[in-house]
């Protein structure tokens, strides 16, 4: 099976650098742009089914492909972007950039209501995982997320440090290919592509 994940397409927040978590964020116009030439890129990749975050800026990226694909939309909300609870709308500046290591970004997790990171990677994970192991039959499949969730997929295939993470960019909606196949009981996932924009320098 070929797993295509994409990241949702541009919004305002996006723009100006600030945490959207789980905020009820739109698509700006560059945004809905966006989202439909990568729907016109998907459309000769033989998708069967199509997965989405339930967050407004995922959902709307996946109609404009469904609309596209003529395939309809499953949400989940186990696809959602990493909260950081009462931060969500703060500019990433004022905060993030100065972090320095995991242990700081988790206590301030703790002290504002936020999802802790090993509990957002795990949800992720696992969703991922049962959405490929449940569709084994298809042989491609469509999930639009986010920038985090899509990192956090990468890293735990790629068994990578919080430092890798940290270095994986997922610009707006990007293709990236990870190939799932199960053998004697055992699933084994590797990455083709990341962070593909081409679609959009071949426009």
């Amino acid at each position: 099976m070929r797993i295509f994940l994409v990241r949702h397409g541009e919004t305002d927040h996006n723009k100006n650098r600030v945490i959207m978590g789980h905020l009820p964020t739109p698509l700006n116009e560059t945004g809905k742009n966006q989202a439909k030439i990568l729907a016109d890129e998907l459309k000769e990749k033989g998708i069967q089914i199509i997965f989405s975050s339930d967050l407004v800026r995922a959902a709307e990226t996946a109609e404009i492909i469904s609309s596209e694909l003529n395939l309809p939309v499953t949400y989940t909300d186990q696809l959602r972007e990493h909260t950081l609870g009462d931060l969500d709308g703060v500019g990433i500046s004022e905060l993030l950039d100065e972090m320095d290591s995991l242990k700081e970004f988790d206590d301030l997790m703790t002290k504002h209501n936020g999802e802790q990171t090993k509990d957002f990677m795990t949800r992720v994970w696992e969703e991922f995982r049962n959405i490929a192991r449940e569709n084994k039959e298809k042989d491609y499949v469509l999930i639009v997320t986010h920038g985090g969730c899509i990192r956090s997929i990468i890293a735990r295939i790629l068994d990578a440090s919080e430092v890798i993470f940290d270095t994986i960019k997922q610009y707006n909606c990007c293709i990236n290919i990870v190939d799932y196949t199960e053998s004697e009981g055992k699933e084994m996932f590797s990455i083709d592509l990341v962070n593909d924009i081409c679609h959009f320098t071949n426009k």
